[in-house]
């Protein structure tokens, strides 16, 4: 009796061809029970969905490289060659830098050798920006594109040099500031997209957080518009800022306002006392409503819509680099103004969660 207790729940053994026996074990069959059939048909949805994904994945992945191939096949065939007139080793040595004077700037404004090429491929280009020095591992800079001036802030926001959908877009310059043969804005602001892990456009910008010992090893913008030569910008200031009021009790610090400096509502003195208290670093650079300057524009993603703002000064020749760069120096936390919505979260804290995040 106990035998046959022992044996009577066993199930004949199936002895047919392994891949029939495979195939049964995934695929609904005729004679299954209920719930096998519905745990075989979950299984198939599962795979079905896996194939998609994994297809999704690869088409992502390879646009990535699309949009990163598409940049080097740009600088390749656009960059301009300045090293003629600069060395760009030595960057950081006062002494060995190139730099226009604001007066000279302005004077013979005649299309450089350099952009016609470029203007040829784009009626809208009027610049050219890099940060030079700042590499990846291939030794590609990550800041190192043509500049374009649409009609309007969202013209160039997804497209490329060549007006085709593109979703790291352009770096564009403010519709809005001027760029042309008689001059240029007191202050001209710079827009590029953070795309994160593709860190393409000005998604790099944001290692300029991680502290003043970066700031010190690349504290140069070359912006050059089509009109100029070897024009150098030192970096002033780097901030976040917030781009609603609601986001601040109501306080607004609107930036890319900041053209002229003798507009009664955007004055030099309002704008440098905002850039100064919102920096996460502090300097010796002397900065004048007579200087020009930039303004790098960037989403900074630690919450919902905040910017990450760098603002540059053009050099002069009384601007000495080497005691730009002893002066730079962190600002405590206490000291800097961060936007209620930042505080909300991180107190009145500096915070880098690296340049991909």
């Amino acid at each position: 009796m106990a035998m046959s207790n022992e044996t009577m729940n066993l199930t004949e053994r199936d002895t047919s061809n392994f891949f029939i026996r495979f195939v049964k074990y995934f695929i609904p069959w005729k004679g299954d029970p209920k719930g096998e059939v519905v745990r075989k048909i979950i299984f198939m949805f599962s795979i079905f969905l896996f194939c998609i994904s994994l297809n999704q994945l690869k088409e992502f992945l390879q646009g990535d490289e699309e949009t990163r191939s598409y940049m080097q096949d740009v600088i390749v065939k656009y960059e301009p060659d300045f090293s003629d007139d600069v060395n760009y080793d030595s960057v950081s040595g006062g002494d060995d830098v190139d730099i226009a004077s604001p007066e000279s700037s302005q004077k013979n404004r005649e299309v450089q050798d350099w952009a016609k090429k470029l203007l040829k491929k784009n009626e809208d280009v009027v610049g050219w920006i890099k940060i030079p020095g700042f590499k990846d591992s291939n030794g590609n800079e990550y800041i190192n594109y043509p500049v374009l001036q649409g009609p309007d802030n969202n013209y160039y926001l997804y497209k490329n040099l060549d007006k085709q959908y593109y979703e790291s877009g352009s770096i564009y310059a403010d519709a809005w500031a001027t760029i042309n043969a008689d001059g240029q804005s007191d202050n001209i602001t710079i827009f590029g997209h953070h795309m994160r892990y593709v860190g393409t456009s000005f998604t790099h910008l944001a290692e300029y957080k991680k502290g003043v010992d970066f700031l010190k090893e690349y504290p140069v913008i070359e912006f050059n518009t089509i009109y100029e030569n070897n024009v150098k910008y030192v970096i002033v200031s780097c901030f976040v800022a917030n781009i609603h009021e609601n986001q601040d009790d109501g306080n607004l610090f609107v930036y890319n306002g900041y053209r002229y400096f003798d507009d009664d509502e955007y004055t030099f003195d309002g704008w440098y006392d905002e850039i100064t208290k919102r920096s996460w670093y502090s300097n010796d650079i002397e900065c004048t409503a007579q200087d020009k300057y930039i303004t790098l524009s960037t989403c900074s993603n630690e919450t919902s819509y905040l910017r990450w703002v760098i603002v540059a000064k053009k050099m002069t020749a009384d601007d000495n680099l080497d005691h730009i760069i002893d002066s730079y120096k962190d600002k405590a936390n206490k000291d800097i103004y961060f936007p209620k919505c930042w505080r909300n979260i991180y107190g009145n804290n500096k915070k880098d969660f690296g340049w991909a995040y």
